[in-house]
């Protein structure tokens, strides 16, 4: 409404002028509103241990109601939370080693060797403003670093928006190595920690650009134009233990890998190809857990067999054992109300089904991935947050099949029939004594060809 006044008293201003008799009455005109601001000064020292120093100072016509970054008996490690008399900044402490200690977690704090590993959430007080853009000035004092990836202004200062916060990436502080990977025109930051054993850091380093380079080349690029991968050893391990993406701001990757890790053994492992997978694609809010862990889930194993990691049979062998585990999540739940047990392969095999309809219906001219590239083009990667419906419309925009929104209303919101044995046969796929046999004659076997060799 204050817009349209505006250009109603714009265009009077400049019609004739009007007689005295006839001139409305004037009001002052009211300066817009001031968009919230908040910039936070943040110091990494070493004070008999680490310990963030936080400066806080909010702008904009509300007041900020600060939230504590961390409570309960987490809050042991919080000193000095003090709102200033003007009722618009703070400042606060944290101790990084005593909030590690306490937690000993990564998605809250976690020593490693000489550093702690924290995600943004944990350590940035939340303002309290819908649609702040926020400011970070981080300075290292005593010969400390710093990692963090956060998109960065000419002047040098990070920024965000408050609603990332919640979701905010992975940092880490103290002392630690870090090395880039180029992929193509994107870059990803290795962080590692050599006060720990582990496999060799170029070994590493060779696994990651590999992974990297065919999920870029699933994506026509990599995801994100940067990306911060932290990888923590993991004691008496051989290989890979855990990862995990944070998306809020700016993607980073946790991955756990064992100190005895070997290089066959990690070109074997699904792990960090699924999380670069979820790189690809927004959060996708509501009861949707599914689309993205089933994306995942679905492309983890394909990208690796284009790569050329595993054989075609050990693609479909995988698909034939894993995917009935997903088909109560299809005909008896529906999707939307999945029991985690089925999130990932009932996800996955609605992957599958939009793959070969999309091939289908299109005379194998688009497909998933034809899908997939147009989100990611479109902007949806994992630091946005998009709805589903926003998801299935742009895939079916850039495929012209309707697929997405069509088996969305068939397996989301409601659970319906689907007879997977009978679907193997029609891809011409079975299983004999040494394992799957293919016939090439099977009615869709062309789709089930394309899938592992073309787009």
């Amino acid at each position: 409404m204050r817009n349209l006044w505006l250009t109603l008293f714009t265009l009077l201003a400049g019609g004739p002028a009007l007689a005295a008799s006839q001139a409305p009455a004037q009001t002052p005109a009211q300066a817009p509103a001031q968009s919230p601001a908040c910039e936070y000064h943040i110091r990494l020292q070493d004070e008999a241990g680490l310990m963030l120093a936080v400066q806080v100072t909010c702008s904009g016509e509300r007041l900020p109601v600060f939230d504590r970054p961390v409570d309960g008996d987490l809050a042991a490690a919080l000193t000095g939370f003090e709102p200033g008399s003007d009722g618009r900044s703070l400042r606060y402490g944290l101790h990084l080693d005593r909030l590690a200690a306490l937690a000993n977690t990564a998605d809250i704090a976690q020593r490693i060797d000489r550093a702690v590993i924290s995600p943004l959430s944990t350590w940035l007080a939340d303002p309290g403003l819908p649609e702040a853009t926020i400011t970070l000035t981080l300075e290292a004092l005593d010969g400390l670093h710093y990692a963090i990836n956060l998109p960065q202004r000419d002047d040098g200062r990070l920024h965000l928006r408050r609603s990332d916060i919640r979701f905010g990436g992975y940092a880490v502080f103290g002392r630690f190595s870090s090395a880039t990977v180029p992929v193509g025109n994107a870059v990803i930051e290795v962080v590692s920690f050599p006060g720990r054993a582990g496999p060799p850091v170029p070994l590493v380093q060779a696994w990651i650009a590999d992974s990297a380079q065919a999920v870029a080349a699933y994506f026509g690029g990599f995801p994100l134009a940067r990306t911060l991968l932290l990888v923590v050893p993991v004691p008496d391990r051989a290989g890979v233990v855990f990862g995990r993406v944070r998306g809020g701001g700016g993607g980073t990757i946790l991955l756990q890998l064992g100190e005895q890790a070997q290089r066959a053994a990690l070109h074997d492992d699904w792990i960090l190809v699924h999380e670069m997978i979820h790189l690809a694609a927004p959060f996708i809010t509501g009861r949707s857990a599914w689309v993205m862990e089933g994306m995942a889930t679905y492309l983890e194993p394909l990208i690796r067999t284009r790569a050329g990691w595993r054989s075609t049979a050990q693609l479909w062998q995988e698909f034939v054992s894993d995917m009935p585990r997903g088909i109560p999540a299809l005909t008896v739940e529906s999707l939307d109300a999945v029991s985690r047990a089925g999130l990932y392969w009932g996800g996955a095999t609605f992957m599958l089904l939009a793959d070969l309809d999309i091939r289908e219906r299109s005379q194998n001219r688009a497909s998933l991935q034809t899908c997939l590239r147009a989100v990611l083009r479109a902007g949806g990667d994992t630091t946005t947050r998009w709805s589903r419906e926003r998801f299935f419309a742009t895939c079916d925009a850039a495929t012209g099949t309707g697929t997405m929104a069509r088996l969305g209303e068939r397996y989301a919101r409601q659970a319906s029939m689907l007879d997977l044995a009978a679907l193997w046969r029609d891809l011409g796929i079975s299983t004999g004594p040494a394992g799957i046999v293919f016939d090439d004659n099977a009615p869709l076997a062309p789709l089930r060809r394309a899938i592992t060799t073309e787009g």
